[in-house]
């Protein structure tokens, strides 16, 4: 059954996925090299160092991209969904409302009235901003993980 939430293959998993089976294979023909023994002298070795060292570079900058990448976009999902939630809670509010006017005859000055005895508005608009504080928190630390610092 399809929930909408089937997981898209995008370029950074794709690029993930081909650095990842290019560093396991150098891996694999190292082992197979040393194993073989068809390393004879010093020079095959540093070849073999370097090129085992260039592809886990270019794998370990490849999972920081997309793990950083990953978490920026969490955050963006994450608030979205804050904002539509907030917006069903209102509009099952307004819901009970409407059915509570026509099932005791309340005028729209009584269903006011009761609005402003009760905090519900303040409540919401609280907890929202708190909410969106601590994602903008998040979102921040996120951010600032993502720069690259120049020495």
């Amino acid at each position: 059954m399809n929930n909408g939430k089937d997981k898209k293959v995008t370029f950074s998993k794709i690029l993930l996925v081909v650095t990842g089976v290019i560093f396991v294979a150098v891996g694999i023909f190292v082992a197979y090299m040393y194993g073989s023994g068809k390393i004879a002298n010093a020079y095959d070795t540093t070849a073999i160092v370097t090129l085992i060292t260039v592809t886990g570079t270019i794998f370990a900058s490849n999972l920081c991209w997309y793990s950083k990448k990953s978490a920026s976009e969490n955050h963006y999902k994450l608030r979205m969904s804050l904002y539509e939630e907030s917006a069903n809670v209102r509009y099952d509010f307004n819901e009970k409302m409407a059915k509570l006017m026509k099932e005791y005859k309340l005028t729209q000055y009584d269903v006011d009235d009761i609005e402003n005895k009760s905090n519900c508005d303040e409540f919401m608009n609280d907890a929202l901003t708190n909410t969106v504080m601590e994602l903008d928190t998040l979102q921040s630390m996120s951010d600032s993980e993502n720069q690259i610092e120049h020495v």
